[in-house]
């Protein structure tokens, strides 16, 4: 896929924490698409709200990251979402 020199990341899928909030703002308007991936809803849907705000693409998923059965669930819904 072809990306663009102003969107240099249009295409890819970055997956941050609630408090990554740094990386997926910039990695947004970058063009990434954002999925925010932690156990706290409404923090994931804050920065996924903030994603959204600077033109960006969000997803949000709740889970604990640190259980390989919610990893699991993750990896299955980045495949969903993103095929």
């Amino acid at each position: 896929m072809a990306r663009s020199t102003e969107r240099p990341l249009a295409g890819r899928v970055i997956v941050v924490e609630p408090g990554g909030a740094d990386i997926a703002l910039a990695t947004a308007r970058d063009g990434a698409t954002i999925v925010v991936a932690g156990a706290d809803a409404e923090a994931a849907g804050a920065l996924a709200a903030q994603v959204d705000s600077v033109g960006g693409r969000a997803a949000v998923f709740t889970g604990d990251l640190t259980r390989h059965a919610d990893r699991a669930a993750l990896a299955e819904m980045l495949a969903e979402l993103f095929e």
